[in-house]
C-alpha cells in the first residue's frame, strides 16, 4: 500500500473513524487490491503524525468488517474476498470449500487449541528491526573471520563425515567446544552429554517447555520479561504468573506471596530483559533456596549476559544449584545473527535420556556446516576475542548515549539503573507522542523500540530501548 493513499487526511484532525473510512473506500474503489499488504501500524502513524494506538483502532475496526486479514507475525493486508457482493470463481470455491470442509478444528491438539482461542497481540517486525531484533549491532559482527571459515569448510565439503549429523543433540565437537567456553566464561561446569544445541532461540526451548510444562502448571515470568517464552507458556495451557522486577532483579521477597504452588520460574539473571538489570547475588542464593524448599524448577535464560560495565558478573543459577533442577539455555544468536542462530540448552543429567528420545523423533537433523565453522570459532578463540572487542565498542557508545540524554533532555527522562546489555532503557515524558520519539531517535541515528510488547500487564508509557 502507498502510503500517499492516506495523503487527504494530513493537515486535519484525525480519528480513528476518519482513518476507517478513508482505507475502506480506498478497498471498495479498488486502489488497493485484495491480498495487498498495509504497511506496519508505526509507519503509517509516523506519516500521519497520530498515534500508534488511533490506528490499531481503526485497523481492528476493518478487520472486524471483514475489509483487511492480519496475522501474527505476517502483518495485516486486504481481504481477498470482495466486499461488493461480487465474487469470482476462485472465491466462490473457496468460500464453498469452507462451508462444506474438512472440520479440522475437532482435530485440533490441546495446544492448537490454545493457540487458536489465545489472542495473541501481533508483534510487528517493525517494531524490532531498529536494533537488528536484539542482537549486536551489525557492524560489530565478525564477518571477515567467519566468511574465512565457511569458505574452508565449503571447499572441504567432499570430504564432509556426513555422519557427524547423526547425534541428537548436535555435533560432537561443537558441544565439546561449547562445554569449554561455558568453563572459561560462565565458571559452568558440565559434560558434553548434557547440552543439546538448536537453531534459534525458540526451537531450543520449545522441547524443554513441551516436555516439562504440563496444563495449569504454576510459572513465574518477570514482568516485564521475555514475550516469547510468557506466550509459550500461555499456549501451552499454564498459568503465568507475573513477578515484578527492581533495580536487583526479580523481587524475590513477592513469591512467598503467591497462594498456589509454583512448578517453575523462568529468569533471566545475567541481564533481565528489557531493563539490563542484573539479578544480585543474594537473591540468587534467595532464589536458589526459595525453590529447593517449594520444589520448583528453574529455566535460566542467560540472554545478553557477556555485556556487564560495572563490576563482575555473578554466578549463573546452573552453577550455584546443588539438586539439579536448574535448565541453563544460552544463544550465539545474540553474538552473531544473522550470521549464526545456534542457540543451547545444558540440562541435568537425569533429562538426558528423554531429551534424546524427544530429539530423535522430532528434530534430529541440523546445518552441520553452520556447526563446524562454530566450532572452529570457539577453538581458536575467535569468539571471546570478538566479545571482548564489542564490549569496549558498546561501553564507549552506551556512556556516550547516557551522556547525551542526560544533558539534552535533564529531568525530562528517566533511565534504567542498568549496567548491563546492549542496550538502554529510556521512559520519556508522557506528554511526548510516542511517533516524536520515534522519528526523533531516527533523525538522530539511534536505533529505538518500544518495551510495551514484554509487559504482562501495566506497561509504563513512553519506554524505549536505545542504542
Amino acid at each position: 500500500m502507498n502510503l500517499a493513499i492516506l495523503k487527504q487526511l494530513k493537515g486535519s484532525k484525525i480519528t480513528a473513524e476518519a482513518l476507517r473510512e478513508t482505507i475502506a473506500s480506498a478497498i471498495e474503489n479498488k486502489h488497493l487490491e485484495p491480498g495487498e499488504k498495509l504497511p506496519s501500524t508505526r509507519d503509517m502513524a509516523l506519516y500521519l503524525g497520530i498515534s500508534r494506538t488511533t490506528v490499531m483502532k481503526s485497523l481492528e475496526s476493518l478487520i472486524a468488517t471483514g475489509h483487511l486479514m492480519t496475522s501474527p507475525g505476517a502483518g495485516t493486508w486486504v481481504r481477498k474476498t470482495a466486499r461488493n457482493g461480487s465474487q469470482s470463481a476462485d472465491e466462490s470455491n473457496e468460500k464453498q470449500s469452507q462451508a462444506t470442509g474438512y472440520p479440522w478444528q475437532e482435530r485440533y491438539s490441546h495446544l492448537a487449541a490454545n493457540l487458536h482461542a489465545q489472542r495473541i497481540e501481533a508483534i510487528e517486525n517493525t517494531d524490532f528491526d531498529e536494533i537488528n531484533y536484539g542482537s549486536a549491532p551489525s557492524d560489530m559482527l565478525p564477518v571477515q573471520a567467519w566468511r574465512k571459515s565457511l569458505m574452508h569448510w565449503s571447499r572441504s565439503a567432499e570430504n564432509f563425515d556426513f555422519g557427524a549429523n547423526s547425534d541428537a543433540f548436535g555435533y560432537l565437537p561443537l558441544r565439546k567446544a561449547i562445554a569449554g567456553y561455558l568453563r572459561r566464561t560462565k565458571q559452568i561446569i558440565c559434560k558434553p552429554e548434557q547440552i543439546v544445541i538448536g537453531s534459534g532461540v525458540q526451537s531450543v526451548v520449545s522441547p524443554a517447555f513441551s516436555l516439562l510444562v504440563k496444563p495449569d502448571d504454576a510459572i513465574i515470568c518477570e514482568n516485564p520479561g521475555f514475550w516469547g517464552a510468557r506466550e509459550q507458556f500461555h499456549s501451552l495451557g499454564a498459568a503465568v504468573i507475573p513477578v515484578g522486577i527492581d533495580e536487583h532483579g526479580l523481587i524475590v521477597e513477592q513469591l512467598d506471596e503467591i497462594d498456589r504452588p509454583v512448578q517453575w520460574i523462568y529468569v533471566e539473571p545475567s541481564c533481565q530483559e528489557p531493563s539490563g538489570v542484573m539479578l544480585s547475588e543474594p537473591r540468587r542464593v534467595a532464589l536458589i533456596d526459595w525453590c529447593q524448599r517449594h520444589n520448583c524448577a528453574i529455566l535460566e535464560d542467560d540472554w545478553d549476559s557477556e555485556f556487564q560495565y560495572d563490576g563482575q558478573a555473578a554466578p549463573s543459577l546452573f552453577s550455584l544449584d546443588k539438586t539439579g533442577s536448574v535448565i541453563y539455555f544460552y544463544s550465539f544468536w545474540r553474538l552473531l545473527y544473522p550470521l549464526v542462530s545456534v542457540s543451547f540448552l545444558v540440562i541435568p543429567e537425569q533429562l538426558i535420556e528423554t531429551f534424546q528420545s524427544y530429539k530423535c523423533s522430532w528434530d534430529r537433523q541440523f546445518t552441520l556446516v553452520e556447526h563446524l565453522v562454530l566450532t572452529e570459532m570457539l577453538d581458536k578463540n575467535i569468539i571471546e576475542t570478538h566479545m571482548r572487542a564489542m564490549w569496549k565498542s558498546l561501553r564507549k557508545r552506551r556512556q556516550a548515549l547516557i551522556f547525551a540524554l542526560k544533558k539534552q533532555f535533564k529531568d525530562d527522562v528517566k533511565l534504567a539503573s542498568s549496567t548491563s546489555g546492549m542496550h538502554v532503557v529510556v521512559q520519556f515524558k508522557e506528554s511526548v507522542p510516542e511517533e516524536t520519539i520515534l522519528s526523533c531517535a531516527k533523525k538522530a541515528g539511534l536505533s529505538c523500540a518500544t518495551t510495551r510488547p514484554y509487559y504482562a500487564h501495566s506497561a509504563k508509557a513512553n519506554e524505549f530501548m536505545l542504542r
